[in-house]
């Protein structure tokens, strides 16, 4: 009986044992999830955190699919010196502090590198840091250093990928395709198209390794957790005529020492831009691509904007280009203000189609101000603008197109007077884009069909098109066919015979309108400031390109649209047509026939940069840190483009040289043999298969 109490004494002991531990566990989990919650979670929140992890954002690609913008993969490596056995750590250190001394780690000795280790060991440091930027390349060998080669759990290898965008072209319409950087607004194509570029993200758990540099590593493999990679999208921009356009421009701007210049090239059947320079200059006087004039900055484009009222005047049946307007020897007055055309010519009566390819501003002005300053014919004059297209965005991809500004004499009537009509016929009191005013013009250059404006043709993910953008037309006739003929007519007479004869062409014919605006007339006291330009299209008896050419304050006595904008346009509509032609243009005066470029062939990269550069032949390199590439004959010039080998199977050597074929063969190790001379045309092994140290013969050629 005594023996049965004890028992239960016992077991009501460790009961109540339990019953305390219990209400004290419970008593410390309510302190600290419910009282002390909110102070602990800050806590935890600063150490270990989920957070974001983007996936690699995909490519920019021009129409010819050069690399326009990519994300260049680096890593960080860090160690965890708890992780090694010391029989692993200790027998090994001395070699991982030679490999790091001699590659990644050059900025400490052998002997630092191990005391650094030793030391790090002794901490129980979980993420030292070995080195940053570690390239793709360079990882994969720095994974396979002593120590490191046993992996993340084995050894304590700790890699955290990052990326840095990159434009291989630099400058090249840099506007135009953006920029993506952290805690900035995305700007161009990679703003427009940012929800594709990024792809998707994951969510990883994190642990703040530095709070002072705030670096977050991921707690497990980052491999474990891959986020689909963003698409890569295809433009529509043409290297080789990007390539023209920017380096024209630049030059033009720089002689002129302009504020800012910008050059739009437009395909004319769909309306795809081909090329898209900006230029501002600086405090510093240099010259970068610091906003885009072309699709965000408008200003009033001057006498480029007649091409509307000609148009208006036609397809209203007010005028015919035979139709007479007195130009009062070129100064008139309209109602309290005085117009002048650029000189005080003496001339009287002429005909429209004159008037406009003189560039007469009382002439266009005088017709506009007969058959539009009155109630109706405000609102009619306005509402043939609409039909241009003239009053709403093209749409084009990029991130804050501005809409053009055109006055209502209905709905803003405060801001109409009886000059408006005047002024608005030679391009004033109104503002539109660049873009915008080229877009008219490449409309009457499809015969009236007014196509969307557009950048990009493709998004693509791993290879497979996700969506074909197509050309779009916005309207499919903005005047009568005749009407659209007659200004085609006299477009072509401006640079025959009026204000654009500078622009006479051997070697390609322009049709097209000189602009020049006075921007700060408001203020007669001070120093004249312009902007100058030319829009129209090329050639002007079967067009293919549109383009504009807008030089913003050109200093000196060069300010009129033929003299500023003109010579950049003439030289740029030149050099494209040589491009399409298949010539090379030598210099201004001067083009010879494209030469027959070298078969498809492959080999060390150096060996044929040098053949390229030794024998004049034009080259571009998609990727310039590869060892082997493949080298393809593309219209003008041989691209070179990296060649992949893999260390566990078979390459495709044909193409090869044989030196070049069996360096590779050897080296991985096959057994090589050679039959024939020249280059590789056939091999018995076929790529592809594992590497197992077999024999392999090539056949030259």
């Amino acid at each position: 009986m005594d023996r049965k109490k004890e028992l239960l004494v016992r077991v009501y002991l460790v009961l109540a044992a339990f019953i305390v531990l219990t209400v004290v566990i419970m008593a410390r989990v309510i302190k600290v999830s419910i009282i002390e919650g909110d102070k602990w979670r800050v806590k935890g929140d600063k150490n270990i955190q989920l957070r974001t992890l983007y996936a690699d954002r995909g490519n920019i690609y021009s129409e010819d699919l050069n690399l326009l913008s990519t994300s260049l993969q680096f890593f960080e490596i860090r160690m965890d010196l708890t992780v090694a056995k010391e029989d692993l750590f200790r027998n090994n250190v001395d070699s991982l502090a030679y490999y790091l001394s001699a590659t990644i780690g050059k900025h400490k000795t052998q002997s630092e590198w191990r005391s650094s280790l030793l030391k790090a060991r002794r901490d129980k440091k979980r993420y030292f840091p070995i080195a940053k930027n570690v390239s793709v390349e360079d990882l994969s060998a720095v994974a396979q250093f002593p120590i490191f080669n046993k992996g993340k759990y084995g050894g304590g290898f700790i890699k955290n990928k990052e990326s840095k965008r990159l434009k291989p072209y630099k400058s090249f319409a840099s506007r135009t395709i953006g920029r993506d950087r952290k805690n900035v607004s995305n700007v161009g194509l990679e703003g427009y198209f940012d929800a594709q570029l990024r792809g998707d993200s994951v969510k990883v758990l994190m642990k703040n390794v530095s709070p002072k540099n705030n670096v977050w590593l991921p707690i497990y493999d980052v491999e474990e957790f891959s986020p689909k990679h963003g698409d890569d999208i295809v433009t529509t921009l043409n290297v080789d005529i990007q390539d023209v356009v920017h380096n024209e421009l630049l030059k033009r701007v720089v002689e002129l020492d302009a504020d800012a210049a910008t050059a739009v090239v437009m395909e004319v059947k769909t309306g795809a831009i081909k090329a898209i320079s900006n230029f501002k200059r600086s405090e510093n006087g240099t010259y970068s691509e610091a906003y885009n004039y072309a699709v965000g900055h408008t200003s009033e484009p001057g006498s480029t904007f007649k091409l509307a009222t000609l148009l208006s005047l036609l397809d209203d049946g007010y005028c015919d280009l035979e139709s007479t307007v007195d130009l009062k020897g070129g100064r008139m007055k309209f109602y309290d203000q005085k117009m002048s055309d650029s000189e005080i010519h003496g001339k009287g009566r002429v005909t429209l189609r004159h008037a406009f390819e003189s560039s007469s501003n009382v002439g266009m002005s005088k017709l506009a101000e007969d058959h539009y300053n009155n109630p109706e014919g405000r609102k009619r004059f306005v509402g043939k603008l609409k039909s241009f297209g003239l009053v709403s965005k093209t749409g084009i991809e990029i991130i804050g197109e501005p809409k053009p500004y055109i006055k209502h004499p209905v709905k803003t009537k405060k801001e109409w007077s009886l000059t408006t009509i005047p002024w608005m016929a030679h391009g004033y009191e109104l503002t539109l884009t660049p873009l915008q005013i080229l877009n008219l013009y490449n409309s009457v250059a499809n015969d009236g069909k007014m196509m969307k404006p557009y950048l990009v043709s493709d998004i693509i993910n791993c290879g497979d098109v996700v969506k074909h953008i197509e050309p779009r037309v916005l309207k499919r006739k903005i005047a009568m066919l005749s009407v659209v003929q007659d200004a085609q007519s006299v477009l072509e007479d401006v640079v025959q015979s009026g204000t654009g004869r500078k622009l006479q062409s051997e070697i390609v014919t322009i049709a097209g309108k000189t602009g020049t605006t006075r921007t700060n007339y408001a203020n007669r006291e001070e120093e004249k400031e312009y902007n100058a330009s030319f829009a129209g299209y090329f050639p002007a008896e079967n067009p293919k390109y549109s383009m504009i050419v807008v030089v913003y304050n050109p200093r000196g006595n060069a300010y009129y649209g033929a003299s500023a904008a003109g010579p950049a346009y003439k030289i740029i509509a030149e050099r494209i047509t040589t491009l399409a032609d298949n010539l090379i243009y030598a210099d201004k005066n001067q083009y010879v026939a494209n030469i027959e470029l070298p078969n498809p062939s492959s080999g060390y990269t150096k060996d044929f940069t040098k053949v390229f550069e030794y024998v004049g032949l034009d080259y571009r390199i998609r990727r310039k840190k590869t060892s082997w590439v493949e080298v393809d004959p593309l219209e003008s010039k041989m691209l070179i483009s990296k060649k992949k080998i893999s260390k566990s199977k078979v390459p495709n050597v044909k193409g090869m040289g044989a030196r070049d074929a069996i360096y590779v063969l050897e080296n991985l190790g096959l057994n090589v043999a050679v039959d024939g001379v020249g280059k590789v045309v056939k091999q018995t092994v076929n790529a592809g298969s594992k590497i197992k140290g077999q024999d392999i013969t090539i056949y030259l050629n």
